[in-house]
């Protein structure tokens, strides 16, 4: 049994570095209000999903959701529909990111330059204008649909399982494909010379080389893209077919039944395979990849032999042209009549009060939102990286979980605790920019600590030593030096948020409808004109918010 002095000395380290977290009162109080605003904001409505599941709050712990769930053929089959659809997505997403990583990487020509910025299109816009495209073109009157029924017969339609996948394919391939191309850009080339000094040719250097070295870049991707897939809410909507998915059917069963508590059972099987990833890649893939840590090497990567480069640049041309297709059809779709049946110019179309307001409405919550998740994340960021925090590595990791967490489940979660006593928020503004903040700021967190690690701290000392406060130096010093990760948060969090989906369409009201969520009941509706038209704007939006994000990632070297 220990003694009161042994106990005494075990408890020494703890009280000095308490004492130390206090010696700056202010600090230290601002972060016991960001540790408290995470456990509300992120954590607790994770929580309240898992407990929602077991029936907590109808006053008994209960298992009879889950039987009710692993009875039932129905959500069986949106189970075995997610999974499925998640790994094909994955799999034919690494194929094309790679295939599209090697000509932008070992290719110097305006072609490979404009295959870099086509495959980056998809993030200006959400997942589900894809649908919309592929409803225009293979709808059951769309375009292609009426060609191909005119010339073999027959009736063709993409609605069902396989274009969930294709929608899914197109608008989750920039996650894989960045990843992917930042390894490979930085992979040590020499490797590659000396396999081919020794006599390997290009194809079996690819395999036992190149892509080995990018193995941790593909694992991420693979890994992002499956949890992105997997929680997939609106393409199943507009273009499953009436197929069953997990995030879809937990929406409609709170919408259309308010059955919280088999919806809580499909969030945590949603939840379960994005906290495993989110906890592999944090723990097990940083920093990991050993082509990239050793790749400063001055050589410039292989050029690709000729059968190499033909295999590649014929499966990179096939998907640029049909990204761009995609583009196309959403553009003319928003300036024909009826794209495909009559296509006469009109502005019509663009005449949409409900649209406009919706519109203002996402530019308000996203301006605001976007500010918030960036000022946050820096003070997190500087918190983080110069204070002794209790517990700092398990906030840290909390915070970026928001990022991991699906947005469905995100959604629930808020409808469960503020839907009543004592955070009465459904409906209301502040909820729309409470959910879009706290699932961001952990962008502009990470940014702020890369840009801390980059300020010598002699900067500090020095103002110290001139007699300013901790505080003064903080808003004197830091906060100038800190503007370039807090315009690229804000850029990045506004342009986010204004294509989220869904976790916010569980918290709008007639009176704070959101654009995207507009546009996908437009798109439901089969109103492809409007629907196009809405789409066209946001995509404009965004896509400046991109080429400003880039503009300021090249001046100031923080990348998002």
């Amino acid at each position: 049994m220990e003694t009161v002095p042994t106990v005494k000395k075990r408890l020494r380290p703890f009280q000095a570095k308490w004492q130390q977290f206090w010696s700056e009162p202010w600090f230290a109080i601002a972060t016991i209000i960001l540790a408290a605003a995470i456990l509300i904001f992120i954590v607790a409505p994770v929580f309240a999903v898992l407990l929602k599941s077991f029936g907590i709050g109808t006053g008994q712990l209960t298992f009879d959701y889950y039987k009710e769930f692993f009875q039932a053929s129905y959500y069986w089959e949106a189970l075995k529909n997610s999974l499925l659809s998640a790994i094909i997505t994955t799999v034919v997403v690494l194929f094309l990111s790679i295939n599209i990583a090697l000509y932008v990487t070992r290719t110097k020509n305006a072609l490979s330059k404009s295959f870099k910025g086509i495959a980056l299109l998809p993030l200006v816009a959400p997942p589900f204008i894809f649908s919309l495209s592929l409803m225009i073109l293979f709808g059951r009157s769309g375009i292609v649909t009426d060609y191909v029924s005119d010339l073999f017969g027959g009736q063709f339609s993409i609605y069902g399982f396989w274009g969930v996948v294709v929608a899914q394919i197109i608008g989750y391939f920039p996650i894989g494909y960045m990843l992917i191309e930042s390894t490979m850009r930085n992979s040590n080339a020499d490797l590659e010379y000396a396999a081919l000094d020794l006599g390997s040719n290009q194809w079996k250097t690819l395999g036992t080389v190149t892509l080995p070295l990018a193995k941790s870049g593909i694992i991420k991707a693979g890994l992002l893209v499956f949890v992105m897939a997997l929680a997939d809410f609106s393409n199943p909507l507009i273009i499953g077919g009436g197929e069953q998915f997990l995030a879809s059917e937990a929406y409609l069963l709170v919408v259309g039944q308010h059955n919280l508590e088999l919806a809580a059972v499909l969030g945590v099987f949603l939840i379960l395979p994005s906290l495993i990833v989110f906890i592999f890649q944090t723990y097990f893939l940083k920093d990991s990849n050993v082509g990239t840590i050793s790749g400063e090497t001055g050589s410039q990567n292989v050029p690709l032999s000729k059968s190499v480069k033909a295999f590649v640049v014929t499966i990179s041309s096939m998907f640029i042209a049909f990204i761009l297709l995609m583009f196309i059809m959403v553009v003319l779709g928003a300036f024909v009549k009826i794209i495909g049946i009559n296509n006469t110019f009109t502005l019509e179309h663009f005449n949409n009060e409900t649209g406009w307001d919706s519109l203002s409405m996402s530019l308000y919550v996203s301006f605001i939102s976007a500010i918030l998740a960036a000022a946050i994340g820096i003070l997190q960021g500087f918190l983080f990286a110069r204070k002794p925090i209790p517990g700092k590595k398990l906030f840290e990791f909390l915070t970026l979980f928001g990022l991991a967490v699906p947005g469905t489940v995100m959604g629930i979660g808020y409808v469960l605790i503020f839907n009543g006593p004592p955070f009465f928020l459904t409906g209301t503004v502040m909820i729309l920019v409470l959910n879009m903040t706290f699932r961001k700021i952990g962008v502009g967190m990470e940014a702020a600590i890369s840009k801390m690690h980059q300020i010598d701290t002699s900067m500090e000392e020095a103002s110290s030593d001139l007699g300013a406060g901790p505080y003064k130096t903080f808003w004197k010093v830091l906060v100038p030096l800190m503007v370039p990760p807090f315009v690229a948060g804000f850029i990045y969090a506004f342009m986010t948020a204004m294509v989220s989906i869904s976790s916010v369409v569980f918290l709008i009201s007639p009176d704070t409808n959101l654009v995207a969520i507009y546009i996908l009941n437009l798109a439901e509706q089969a109103k492809v004109g409007l629907a196009s038209a809405m789409s066209f704007i946001m995509i404009v939006i965004v896509l400046a918010c991109l080429g400003l994000l880039k503009f300021v990632e090249k001046r100031t070297g923080i990348r998002i």
